[in-house]
């Protein structure tokens, strides 16, 4: 064979043969007329060394990051179903709150309660009755009618029949009759006394009518009405003025026929406790209740 051919034949294998079979004349040839797609390293880059992958170079997700700022770990999945099952802290504790928020919590409560009941000044607030009794008259009348009067009874009817929480009796005062007042003080009356003269007859009197005056006009604002006990013309000017400013609430005349005329020319509500000698006269009966 021809040393041409032999050359062609060279070559003919070359072409067919992969490049590992080549010679390195032929890979230099290769590389001189391809140029190489990858890009060069600079030398930077290759100097480089490549970190080890840390836990702390992973990025977190959304929810781990904001748990990991709190400083709180990720609650497990048994925690989580330990708290859906348990109550909640809201029902078993009471949420504090700010003192003023109480205070006008307060308040508002107050008033809805004050709405719902009628206020003071919408309330009929009812004083009680006063009595004013002329111990000395009221006594005399009834002796000379007859009967005795049962003081206990008495102050039971002026309480149940005109609402008299507070009885005045206005009496002249002597030593010996102590056990009496005595007495009078237990059954529920206010003893004001008066010191006593005897007149020229022996008889003993002490003059009450100032004080009972005094006593009626001076608490007229701490009564609703008053009840007087007496058929003395001198309490005449008295009975009028309470009447006019609607404090009269009823006159008893203790004898129908033995009282003052003054009083019939007044329009006033007046009764007789002669009317009333069954129901308060005084028995052995009636003493041992």
């Amino acid at each position: 064979m021809s040393p041409k051919k032999r050359l062609m034949k060279k070559h003919r294998k070359a072409q067919s043969a992969p490049a590992f079979f080549t010679s390195g004349n032929d890979l230099v040839s290769d590389m001189k007329q391809k140029p190489s797609t990858q890009k060069k390293k600079s030398p930077q880059s290759s100097s480089r060394k490549k970190k080890p992958v840390t836990q702390s170079d992973v990025s977190p997700k959304p929810s781990e990051r904001t748990s990991q700022k709190a400083g709180v770990k990720k609650p497990s999945q048994k925690k989580l179903a330990q708290k859906s099952s348990s109550p909640s802290r809201n029902s078993e504790e009471p949420t504090l709150s700010h003192p003023r928020t109480a205070q006008s919590k307060r308040k508002r409560s107050r008033t809805e309660e004050s709405s719902s009941e009628p206020s003071a000044s919408k309330r009929t607030y009812r004083k009680a009755n006063y009595a004013f009794i002329d111990g000395q008259n009221l006594n005399k009348a009834i002796q000379s009618q007859g009967w005795s009067l049962d003081y206990r009874e008495f102050r039971k009817y002026l309480e149940e029949k005109y609402n008299v929480k507070k009885a005045y009796m206005f009496i002249g005062l002597i030593t010996t009759n102590q056990t009496l007042y005595s007495a009078l003080q237990d059954f529920g009356y206010h003893l004001v006394f008066k010191p006593t003269i005897a007149n020229k007859f022996g008889e003993v009197k002490g003059n009450v009518d100032a004080e009972m005056v005094l006593y009626a006009v001076t608490q007229i604002n701490q009564y609703n009405k008053a009840v007087i006990v007496s058929g003395d013309g001198d309490f005449y000017t008295m009975v009028q003025y309470l009447q006019s400013k609607g404090k009269l609430e009823k006159l008893l005349v203790p004898n129908e026929q033995a009282y003052s005329a003054l009083y019939d020319t007044l329009d006033v509500d007046a009764s007789f406790v002669t009317d009333l000698r069954k129901k308060l006269e005084y028995t052995k009966h009636n003493s041992n209740k």
